[in-house]
């Protein structure tokens, strides 16, 4: 199975319990002389009942001492562990390793290959050096290794890690200078093998024969009782047992249809047994594959004589690695009997086919088990997931050993979604159930001025019926109720759960009465009666005292012109939330103002749901008056297994329910619009049990704004600059492309092996150390250390620190191209500047929504207009002064957005405050002047986007035509540089163009029209 950097468990650890805890036995475990201490923390399940299939077991977290003693080795101090760690499959725990070393230069972790490791301050001032592991596999198994270098000594800290497991389905193999065949099969706590032979296909078969022989290395041989019909070979260990029967074509059994079929992986050992039965031993038995008999180096037989006197003949095919061309059919075939025949099928990969079957189940309190049928190749391991709760997956198999049946139970009826996860050394499944179970309505009843309300919880929603009570005290309610009963639609509360209300208005027929009020369902009835007694209410109604109702009065008048003060106040403080994105649904007939879609009705998708137990929270990158975006770990979210660094969106910690119906409608949204290059994409969501999470891709390199202004003193206006100056020495890496289909297409491409934030120092013990983030975790580097590796990387980063006008040209078309996609999607942005454009790795541009990240309050690109802040200086006319957005005013914001790039990151009309002068500038046609970095064909392009009448402004299409046409010809004049150059220096240009070949290939023949444009086919 590939292996995986394991996921963090994340919050769990954070228990303030077991911080309190670790710190306490921290400070016992380090009072020894040992420089470092090793710490394993695991998770246990506490319950009532059985702790691997109960719901509701709670989990603890136990802290144990893993015993770390030095074992030096040379100049090294090597620290291993008296005990080795032994955790479940599936199972969440964490290693510590606490260190009071001093001056530490760099720390990693070494497993298959070098991740940077996570180091954190204890109470003590100790160094913690952590790594997590949540829903363990079987191939994170092995010896973890940490290598810490101080300013004085190397420490290297080895901690063998064991996963716990049932024992591995047992295969065959013949043993090497042998006619024997052995069974094998791996697993810790290492498996008992036990072989069973039967004469009927069960391994349970009553009259069944045990052989137990000696056992090496988990390997046990058998070299008699090979003649009996059925063969079968058990694992065992206090986890679990696993068997296999030996693949056999039995002449003396009728073969039925279809033809029995062995799947074997290529390299896996290949053994086939033919078996037949016959009273004159002089029969022969031989095995053919497609027609051709085995070759006598890859089979072996026997001859044995049962009491009756008839003579068992078998003969074994076997290769100790099949291939492709081993598969086929293979035919066994005697002189006593008719013809048998097998399939053999070899494997590139594995795979788990899950059947299709219903997702959906409504229950009441009857009995019910999810059921998951598939097939696969190798066996799966696998589990259930419910409320970020792992439970173990029973496996029943068929005959064949590939269809297998999973099937879930302990549920305990409580709704809510269930996954079944699966996975085999070269495949991962899921397969999600929701579960709705039936409830009885529970009702509440209150009375309120002259009406009656019922509300009743259930599931599914309730209908009701009101009646009269005949006698007060009396259960006799059958008058039933017609007139003045208001029922409200349902409203849902949780996935199994729906609030039901209906209120009766209270005539004044009588004094005294009883009604009751009943809530239906098909999982039962419910009632609830109430007493009235009208005539308490009006006597104390009527003893009020009229200067007492006169100042009850004016204080709740007073009362509500506060609030309605308050309200207002606080709404133009905070505006309520929602998405800069919007969808057109369609255009009013003056065609430049448009109806947006309300994506609050549209149903979500459950197949963006991500579990959100596998994120793993970093810092925060930016927060507003409704939310904040924070960096995040996504473990599994592309590839199982695999991590990923994301940008998580969330609301504030206590949102209202206008807030989240906006977030669930900009996710619902960003599902609807699908994903680009050039935008920020969605990833997923987590939705379900706790706070709305979406999932977008992360930008290393923060936005286009910042990073336009951080590259003003690297900026070059050509490659042949950058050489001039520097002679060269950094750009050993650049060559010749000849083979594109345009002939020579030029683009230097950057180093983007690293993903480096500014590095930020902290004085720790009075040294000053430099801390650099990576993406999984902190290296940290001495001044001195930094200053011998500085040539090093200046030749890794400067690729990227340098800026061009061809990059300038680049971050527009990219820009252009997003947007172009967003307008084929019918959405506006409304808010297009470079402050909501992020780079990434490889110049890459992206657009992206700050939306509830942004910072309005203190953002000075924000003015105060009505009752709103906006981008004033980026706003079209239209937008300014009718409130209209429409797709050419996100054309406008665009012009400004190029002023921007072509002038690195200048506030746009500098110099020009934000008052009525400045709007009477933009009513009366005021353009900014060309930027500094900007050619004419450029300023061109931004003025045809600012003109004011919004139909004379181009496409985001015709933008980028225009836009792909500069690009080659700057292309071609930096080829024409280049080759100079590279004939001179030998230096060579790696291209990776912004433009695509195809579109290179369209705009060849134009640029040769160009006299100044030589390129060479």
């Amino acid at each position: 199975m590939t292996q995986s950097w394991p996921r963090s468990p994340g919050i769990p650890f954070q228990l303030a319990v077991l911080v309190m805890t670790e710190f306490a036995f921290t400070s016992t475990i380090t009072q020894n002389t040992s420089e470092i201490t090793c710490v394993f923390i695991s998770q246990k399940a506490e319950s009532s009942g059985a702790p691997e299939t109960s719901v509701s077991s709670k989990i603890s977290h136990v802290l144990e001492d893993l015993g770390c003693y030095l074992n030096s080795q040379g100049t090294e101090n090597t620290y291993k562990t008296i005990r080795n760690v032994e955790v479940n499959l599936f199972e969440d725990f964490e290693l510590r390793i606490i260190m009071s070393i001093s001056n530490i230069v760099s720390c990693f972790w070494f497993f298959k290959e070098r991740k940077a490791c996570k180091l954190s301050l204890d109470s003590e001032n100790q160094y913690i050096a952590s790594l997590a592991f949540s829903q363990t596999k079987e191939g994170q198994a092995g010896k973890y290794t940490l290598l810490v270098t101080s300013e004085t000594s190397n420490y290297t800290v080895v901690v063998p890690v064991l996963i716990r497991k049932k024992p591995a389905k047992p295969y065959f193999r013949k043993r090497e200078k042998s006619d024997s065949i052995e069974c094998i099969s791996e697993s810790y706590p290492q498996p008992s093998l036990e072989w069973i032979f039967c004469k009927t296909p069960e391994k349970s078969c009553p009259d069944k024969m045990h052989e137990e022989t000696g056992e090496i290395d988990g390997i046990q041989m058998v070299q008699h009782e090979l003649f009996q019909t059925y063969i079968w070979c058990c694992a065992v260990n206090v986890l679990g047992r696993e068997c296999t029967s030996l693949f056999t074509i039995d002449l003396n059994e009728r073969q039925e249809a279809p033809l029995p079929e062995l799947l074997i992986k290529v390299g896996e050992p290949l053994l086939i047994r033919c078996r037949a039965v016959h009273h004159n031993y002089k029969f022969g038995i031989k095995l053919f594959s497609e027609n051709r008999e085995v070759d006598q180096d890859h089979q072996f037989g026997g001859l044995d004589y049962q009491s009756d006197y008839s003579a068992i003949r078998i003969q074994y095919a076997f290769t100790s690695a099949a291939g492709r061309s081993d598969s086929g059919q293979y035919t066994c075939s005697s002189t006593a009997h008719p013809n048998q025949t097998a399939l053999v099928t070899v494997l590139e990969k594995g795979f788990i086919n899950v059947t299709d079957s219903k997702e959906d189940f409504e229950i009441g309190e009857e009995e019910f088990c999810f059921e998951v049928n598939f097939t696969a190749y190798p066996p799966v391991r696998c589990m259930w997931l419910f409320s970020k709760k792992t439970f173990p997956c029973r496996q029943s198999y068929s005959v064949d050993g590939h269809s297998i049946s999973s099937k879930f139970c302990n549920h305990q009826h409580q709704s809510g979604i269930y996954i079944f996860y699966a996975e085999n050394d070269d495949m991962v499944v899921t397969k999600k159930f929701t579960l709705y179970v039936r409830r009885k309505p529970e009702i509440t009843m209150q009375l309120l001025f002259k009406q009656i309300s019922c509300t009743a919880e259930s599931y599914p929603a309730s209908s009701w019926v009101w009646r009269n009570c005949l006698e007060l005290n009396s259960s006799n309610c059958t008058e039933e109720i017609t007139e003045g009963i208001h029922n409200f639609l349902p409203e849902r509360r949780s996935l199994g759960s729906w609030i039901s209300s209906s209120i009766l208005d209270v005539k004044e027929t009588a004094t005294t009465f009883s009604v009751e009020c009943c809530a239906n369902n098909s999982a039962g009835l419910a009632c609830e009666k109430s007493f009235i007694n009208l005539s308490v209410a009006e006597a104390v109604s009527s003893h009020l005292d009229n200067g007492a109702f006169y100042v009850s009065t004016g204080f709740f008048l007073l009362l509500i012109a506060f609030l309605f003060v308050f309200i207002f106040l606080k709404y133009k403080k905070q505006l309520r939330y929602e998405s800069q994105l919007q969808m057109i649904q369609m255009i009013r007939p003056s065609d430049n103002e448009y109806i947006y879609i309300d994506f609050r009705e549209f149903e979500y998708d459950l197949k963006w749901e991500f579990p959100r137990e596998n994120l793993e929270f970093g810092q925060v990158l930016g927060s507003g008056a409704f939310g904040k975006v924070v960096n995040a770990t996504a473990y599994g979210i592309s590839d199982a297994g695999d991590s990923v660094q994301v940008a998580v969106k969330m609301l504030k910690e206590k949102p209202d329910a206008s807030e989240e119906d906006a977030l669930m409608s900009e996710l619902k949204m960003m599902t609807h619009i699908g994903s680009h290059e050039n935008i920020v994409n969605l990833l997923g969501a987590c939705t379900v049990s706790g706070p709305i999470y979406l999932i977008f891709e992360y930008c290393c390199y923060g936005d286009l704004l910042n990073y336009l202004r951080s590259k003003r003193e690297k900026f070059h206006w050509t490659l042949t600059d950058i050489f001039k100056q520097h002679n060269f020495s950094f750009y050993h890496n650049i060559n010749l492309d000849q083979n594109s289909r345009m002939g020579t297409t030029l683009k230097y491409s950057v180093n983007t092996t690293l993903c480096r934030e500014d590095e930020f120092e902290i004085t720790q013990r009075s040294q000053k150390i430099n801390v650099t983030p990576e993406s999984n975790g902190i290296v940290l580097f001495s001044e001195e250390d930094k200053i011998k590796d500085a040539s090093t990387q200046m030749e890794e980063e400067e690729d990227f620190n340098v800026l061009t006008f061809e990059d300038l040209l680049c971050f527009s078309y990219q820009v252009a191209k997003g947007m172009e996609f967003l307008e084929s999607k019918w959405c506006i942005h409304r808010d297009l500047a470079a402050r909501n454009i992020l780079v990434t790795h490889g110049k890459v541009v992206k657009i992206c929504d700050f939306g509830l990240a942004r910072d309005v309050m203190n953002d000075s690109n924000y003015i105060v207009r009505g009752n709103a802040r906006l981008p004033v200086k980026w706003m079209a006319p239209e937008s300014l002064f009718e409130r209209t957005y429409t797709m050419k005013s996100d054309v406008w914001s665009y012009g400004i957005l190029l002023w921007e790039i072509f002038s690195l990151g200048v506030n746009p009309y500098p110099g020009i405050q934000v008052d009525t002068n400045f709007y009477k500038l933009i009513q009366n046609g005021f353009k900014m002047d060309q930027p500094y970095y900007a050619t004419k064909e450029i300023y061109c392009m931004m003025q045809s986007c600012w003109a004011l009448d919004c139909r004379k402004r181009p496409s985001f299409s015709r933008l980028v035509s225009s836009l792909a046409y500069q690009l080659a010809e700057a292309e071609g004049a930096v080829y024409q540089n280049m080759k100079q150059n590279a004939a001179t220096h030998h230096c060579s240009i790696e291209t990776k163009p912004c433009v695509s070949r195809d579109e290179k290939s369209l705009l060849f023949p134009i640029m040769l029209q160009h006299e100044d444009v030589h390129v060479e086919k």
